[in-house]
């Protein structure tokens, strides 16, 4: 009878501990999915440029230098035309390539439009992001309903951009843009956005 009992004892003991491991995981999912609705754990909503954020993240660019120590490499140019290795950058081209609005603007609104996600630029325009390759423009968010990081890339035939928008443990959005140009070394910036009120 005994050995009745404790059969009985154990069976209970391993069904509370399944049922308390059941309510772990019920608990964490619908913590997570409470996360995944509040706006303010996302890339959602309205944001303002931090000036002094974005100085302290800029990458220090690649300069060019001469053998001798930090001296920048001399500019030489047969009738004002540089020659190959000389560092003066060649005159702009008309209808070269514009940057990207994120670099030009000082506020931005990102807020989903469907299965999309509409990004307009305060003074500048906006557009909109699709997920996967939409009209050369590749596009990728996680998680899917509330987008903690955004990553968007295309290519010209002068160049390859790459951006990326994510969001900081801080709360703040940090947004690098690559610029890879085919005739010259890659440029990196960085800008730095904290939640509008």
């Amino acid at each position: 009878m005994s050995s009745q009992r404790q059969r009985t004892a154990g069976t209970t003991r391993a069904g509370s501990g399944r049922r308390f491991g059941a309510l772990l995981v019920a608990l964490a999912v619908l913590a997570s999915a409470a996360q995944a609705r509040d706006p303010a754990a996302s890339l959602l909503g309205r944001w303002t440029l931090d000036d002094a954020l974005t100085r302290a993240v800029q990458p220090q660019q690649a300069q060019r230098k001469s053998g001798f120590g930090n001296l920048r490499m001399p500019t030489v140019s047969v009738n004002g035309i540089p020659l190959p290795g000389s560092s003066a950058a060649p005159p702009p081209v008309t209808g070269s390539a514009v940057d990207p609005k994120v670099l030009r603007c000082t506020a931005m609104t990102i807020e989903p439009v469907g299965d999309d996600l509409l990004l307009t630029y305060a003074g500048e325009g906006s557009e909109q992001l699709a997920t996967g390759k939409v009209q050369g423009v590749r596009t990728r968010w996680k998680p899917a309903r509330a987008p903690m990081r955004l990553t968007s890339s295309y290519e010209t035939t002068t160049r390859k951009v790459g951006k990326t928008f994510e969001l900081r443990d801080d709360g703040t959005l940090l947004v690098t843009v690559k610029l890879d140009p085919n005739d010259g070394p890659a440029v990196l910036h960085r800008r730095v956005f904290r939640r509008a009120d």
